[in-house]
C-alpha cells in the first residue's frame, strides 16, 4: 500500500513538473516570437516611402497604403521653432471625398534624412481608407504666395511605433498569462499529490477483559 501511495505521488509530481515546463516553452515561444517579429513590423508599417511636396500650391499625390498619414514641416537641420499657419485639404481624386486633415504639431514625432541634411516635424494627421490620387492644397491664411516651404506626407510614424508595440504585447501579455497558469495549475497538482496521501495514524486501542 505505502508503494502504490509513493508511486501516485511520485506521478503527481512528475505531471506538475511537466505542465510547468510546457507552459514556460510555450511562453518564451510567444515572447521571442514578438520581439523578433519587431523589425519586420516596423519596417512593414514605415516602408511607405515619403512624398515631398513644395507649397503653398496644389499637388497631386498618390497614396497606396491604408491607414495612419503624417504630414510634416521639413527644414534644413529642424525646425528650430513652431511651424507657420497654413490651411490644408486632402481631396481624393476617386470619389471627391475631403479628407479630414487634423492638426497636429508634435515637435518629438520627427524624422531626419538620411544625409541628415532636413529634418521633418510632423503638423497634421490624417487616415487613408480608400489607397487612391488625392490631390493636397495648402495655402497661407493671408493669400501670399511666399515664403515657399517643404512638406512631406508618408505613415505617421509615432502612430505606426504604438501599433506595433500594442500588436506585440499582445503576445507578450498572453505568453506571461500561459507562464502564470502553468505555474499555478502545476503547483496546485503537486500540493494536491502532497496532501492526498497523507493518512492519519491508526489509533490504537487498548480491550480490557
Amino acid at each position: 500500500m505505502k508503494i502504490n501511495e509513493t508511486k501516485t505521488r511520485t506521478l503527481g509530481y512528475v505531471i506538475a513538473i511537466l505542465i510547468l515546463m510546457l507552459g514556460s516553452l510555450a511562453a518564451a515561444i510567444l515572447i521571442i516570437s514578438a520581439l523578433t517579429s519587431y523589425p519586420s513590423l516596423i519596417k512593414e508599417a514605415y516602408k511607405s516611402p515619403l512624398q515631398k511636396i513644395e507649397v503653398p500650391g496644389d499637388v497631386d499625390i498618390d497614396l497606396r497604403r491604408k491607414g495612419a498619414y503624417g504630414v510634416y514641416y521639413e527644414t534644413a537641420h529642424g525646425p528650430t521653432e513652431g511651424p507657420p499657419v497654413l490651411d490644408c485639404s486632402l481631396i481624393s481624386k476617386t470619389t471627391g471625398e475631403d479628407i479630414p486633415l487634423v492638426p497636429d504639431y508634435v515637435p518629438t514625432n520627427r524624422y531626419s534624412t538620411k544625409d541628415g541634411n532636413r529634418v521633418g516635424v510632423l503638423i497634421y494627421s490624417t487616415t487613408i481608407k480608400e489607397p487612391s490620387l488625392h490631390t493636397l492644397s495648402c495655402d497661407y491664411p493671408d493669400g501670399r504666395e511666399s515664403p515657399m516651404l517643404m512638406l512631406a506626407i508618408g505613415p505617421n510614424y509615432y502612430f505606426e511605433f504604438l501599433r506595433v508595440a500594442w500588436n506585440m504585447s499582445g503576445s507578450i501579455l498572453g505568453g506571461a498569462g500561459v507562464l502564470c497558469g502553468s505555474f499555478v495549475l502545476s503547483l496546485g497538482i503537486a500540493a494536491i499529490a502532497f496532501f492526498s496521501n497523507k493518512k492519519r495514524r491508526p489509533v490504537e486501542t487498548e480491550i480490557y477483559e
